[in-house]
């Protein structure tokens, strides 16, 4: 089924076929069992969810469109007699609260599942994992990383976190807006959408480092944010040309950005397309990833609700983010 399809009402079926599983050749196996203990007797009671969702919206959109329908049919009709003239920006307007009304059984499916399924799923990666929509990191103390950007807003979505060969890992989603005045009207703009990963470090930095991408020397170098630090020269002409690099303490900055460890950021940078940046600052070490793709969603609401999808992606994606631990050597002291 797809969405013309659905629409066109094609019947709504249980789907009970397996999908799938996807890992590592040598973790497939570990892999499998715990898909099979923890995840798969949740898959038929979601499926039925899934069902319903789907009859209901279907149910609530045809409802909707023949409700707007016919409010547009009498607008018009008086509108061509002259007895009333609404503009149609209104019927827009009154478009909204249908499409809400509308959206609402998928919302609910999809939140219930990230409340009960996604949190089992994080525990595979360890039983102090957890998963949460509603927890966020402090913005207060990400905004002392000297990281963030200028923004007016900013808003949390999903959080995890954990702990991985020792170290302390927290994953928030984020978006930061700011408003933006154009001649005849304000404008809101994404200034940044990605991820923000905190770990911790065994060491606390006695220095603030901070290594952006490289805008130009001369912009990041007046950027209000580094006032206080001091640009760090590097003799690895690869690692200039991707990162400027400020710093409160020279000497601890090129203790911790030894050439190994450039290497080791620029094969992350590589990972993400060059769009990472990181702080070492108090005594942990903060990496933004800028990316436009939301990293813990669901597959599609017309495949069947096994899951496998969805934890085969997230294994995917953590195995990833756990490869930064792995080759940063966050589980030793970094450049010592």
């Amino acid at each position: 089924m797809n969405p013309i399809s659905f629409i066109l009402g094609a019947p709504i079926k249980a789907l009970r076929q397996p999908q799938r599983l996807r890992a590592d050749p040598e973790e497939l196996v570990q892999f499998k069992a715990y898909y099979e203990e923890h995840i798969e007797p949740l898959t038929r009671k979601f499926e039925n969810h899934r069902v319903a969702s789907l009859k209901a919206l279907r149910g609530r959109i045809y409802t909707s469109l023949g409700i707007l329908l016919g409010l547009a049919l009498l607008i018009f009709i008086f509108s061509m007699s002259g007895y009333l003239d609404i503009p149609w920006v209104f019927f827009i307007v009154l478009c909204l609260p249908f499409g809400w009304w509308s959206y609402r059984p998928l919302k609910r499916y999809k939140s219930d599942v990230k409340r009960e399924v996604f949190p089992k799923i994080f525990r595979y990666f360890g039983h102090d994992f957890i998963f949460s929509t509603s927890h966020s990191m402090s913005l207060t103390q990400l905004k002392r990383s000297k990281l963030l950007p200028g923004y007016d807003n900013a808003k949390f979505d999903d959080y995890v976190q954990g702990t991985y060969k020792g170290v302390e890992i927290a994953i928030n989603e984020l978006c930061l807006t700011k408003q933006v005045k154009r001649e005849k009207s304000t404008e809101t703009e994404t200034v940044f959408r990605g991820v923000m990963v905190q770990l911790s470090s065994h060491k606390a930095f006695k220095g603030h480092t901070v290594v952006v991408k490289n805008r130009g020397g001369l912009v990041n170098f007046l950027s209000s944010s580094f006032k206080r630090l001091s640009r760090v020269k590097l003799e690895d002409p690869r690692f200039e040309k991707q990162f400027d690099v400020f710093s409160s303490d020279q000497i601890e900055a090129r203790y911790l950005l030894t050439v190994g460890f450039m290497e080791r950021l620029q094969s992350l940078a590589n990972l993400f397309s060059g769009k990472i940046q990181c702080a070492f600052y108090e005594d942990k070490l903060l990496i933004m990833l800028q990316s436009g793709d939301n990293r813990f969603e669901m597959g599609s609401i017309f495949n069947g609700a096994t899951f496998e999808y969805e934890f085969s992606q997230i294994n995917r994606e953590m195995k990833q983010l756990f490869a930064m631990i792995e080759v940063l050597k966050l589980d030793q002291d970094i450049g010592f």
